[in-house]
C-alpha cells in the first residue's frame, strides 16, 4: 500500500477558506479517521486527496510524488461514497467490475478479482443478483467491492454508512475493521460519528473550521484532550466542563476544589462521567446534587445531575439503576479524574494517574 502527506494543504472557494494550511502523515497500512461536526471540511479534504477538488495551496504527495496536477484517474486511489451509486440495471458482478471493463482488463483476470473480492465480503451467492434484490448494508459492501477490485494504493471512504440504520452500522463497521486487516490496507475514512472514528481507528484527526485541532490514537484522544474542543467532541456522552478559577496551587469550582498547580485565572475543569463515582469518599472531592433524568441503556445508565448551583454534571451509572428523576446524590470526583484547560481552550494540567 502506501503513504500520503499533506503539507500546508489549502482549500478557498473564491474567498472563503474552508481548509486552512493543514499539515497530515498518513502512513503505510494505517486507517486513519477524519472527524468533525458538519462544515468542519472533512469531506473537502477527502475530495482534495481523490482529486475531485483542486488544491489552492500547499502539497499533496503519494509515496513521494507530488500529485497536486494529477488527474483523479491517474492517482490511484478508490473512493467509496455515502451513496451505493450502483447501476441498477447490473448484477452485482457487474457492478464490481464495471471499472476494471471500462480499463480494458481481459474477462480472465476480471472473473478472479471479482470472485476474490467476493469471497473477502462475503458476496459469493449474490453475484448474480441486481441492486433491488439488495440489503442496504449488502449494497454498501458491493460499492466497496467496486473499489477493491481495483487494488487501489488508497482507500477512500466519505460517510459511507450513513443511510444504514443502527444495526446495519454497526454490522458494517465491523466489517470494516476485519476488511481493513486481511487487505493491509491504507484508509482514509470520513465521518461525523465519533463512535465510528473510536472503534475503527488507529489514529483520530478531529477537525474544526477548516484546521487540526487534534491527531492521535483513540485512546491519547479520550485520555487527554489538546483542548475543550476535543474534550467536547470527543466522548459520548462528552466530558462534562466547568468554569472553575486557578489560585496557583489549587483549581476551585462548583463541583469542588482540586490540587492541579496550573497559572493563575479563569480555567475550565474536565471530568468524565465514568469518573464521577456514588457516594463520599476519602481523599475524593464531594459535592451533593439532584438527579434530574435517568437515561436506562441496559448495560450501563447515565445520570444528568444539577449540583448546588445549578451546574449540570453527566454520571455513568452501572446496569439498570434504580436511581430516580428528583432524587439527591452524593458524588465524589479523585483528583487524577480532573483535566484542565486554560482561557484560549488549551490543556494546561492534571494530577498524574496513579
Amino acid at each position: 500500500m502506501s503513504e500520503l502527506r499533506l503539507r500546508n494543504a489549502t482549500k478557498r472557494f473564491g474567498a472563503v477558506t474552508v481548509i486552512d494550511g493543514l499539515d497530515l502523515d498518513v502512513h503505510d497500512r494505517e486507517f486513519v479517521v477524519l472527524v468533525g461536526p458538519s462544515g468542519c471540511g472533512k469531506s473537502t479534504l477527502l475530495r482534495m486527496i481523490a482529486g475531485l477538488e483542486d488544491i489552492s495551496g500547499g502539497d499533496l504527495t503519494i509515496d513521494g510524488q507530488r500529485m497536486n496536477e494529477v488527474p483523479a484517474a491517474r492517482r490511484g486511489l478508490a473512493m467509496v461514497f455515502q451513496s451505493y451509486a450502483l447501476y441498477p440495471h447490473m448484477t452485482v458482478a457487474e457492478n464490481m467490475s464495471v471499472g476494471l471493463r471500462i480499463a480494458g482488463e481481459d474477462k480472465a483476470t476480471i472473473r478472479t478479482k471479482v470472485a476474490e473480492t467476493a469471497r473477502i465480503l462475503q458476496l459469493e451467492a449474490l453475484l448474480d443478483r441486481k441492486p433491488k434484490a439488495l440489503s442496504g448494508g449488502q449494497r454498501q459492501r458491493v460499492a466497496i467491492g467496486r473499489a477493491i477490485v481495483r487494488n487501489p494504493r488508497i482507500f477512500l471512504f466519505d460517510e459511507p454508512l450513513s443511510n444504514l440504520d443502527a444495526a446495519l452500522r454497526l454490522q458494517m463497521r465491523l466489517e470494516l475493521a476485519r476488511l481493513h486487516g486481511e487487505l493491509a490496507a491504507t484508509m482514509i475514512y470520513v465521518t461525523h460519528d465519533q463512535v465510528e472514528a473510536m472503534t475503527l481507528a488507529d489514529r483520530i484527526v478531529v477537525m474544526n473550521a477548516g484546521r487540526i485541532e487534534q491527531i492521535g490514537t483513540p485512546e491519547e484522544l479520550y485520555q487527554r484532550p489538546a483542548n475543550l474542543f476535543v474534550a467536547g467532541f470527543i466522548g459520548s456522552p462528552k466530558m462534562n466542563l466547568v468554569a472553575a478559577r486557578s489560585d496557583g496551587t489549587a483549581v476551585s469550582s462548583a463541583i469542588g476544589r482540586f490540587p492541579i498547580q496550573v497559572a493563575e485565572g479563569p480555567v475550565t475543569i474536565g471530568v468524565r462521567p465514568e469518573n464521577i463515582v456514588i457516594g463520599q469518599h476519602e481523599g475524593m472531592t464531594t459535592l451533593s446534587g439532584r438527579v434530574d433524568v435517568v437515561e436506562r441503556l441496559g448495560a450501563n445508565s447515565f445520570a444528568y445531575v444539577a449540583a448546588g448551583d445549578g451546574t449540570m454534571l453527566t454520571v455513568e451509572l452501572p446496569g439498570m439503576t434504580r436511581i430516580r428523576a428528583g432524587e439527591q446524590l452524593d458524588l465524589s470526583i479523585g483528583p487524577e479524574a480532573a483535566t484542565v484547560f486554560g482561557p484560549d481552550g488549551a490543556l494546561m494540567g492534571r494530577v498524574p494517574d496513579r
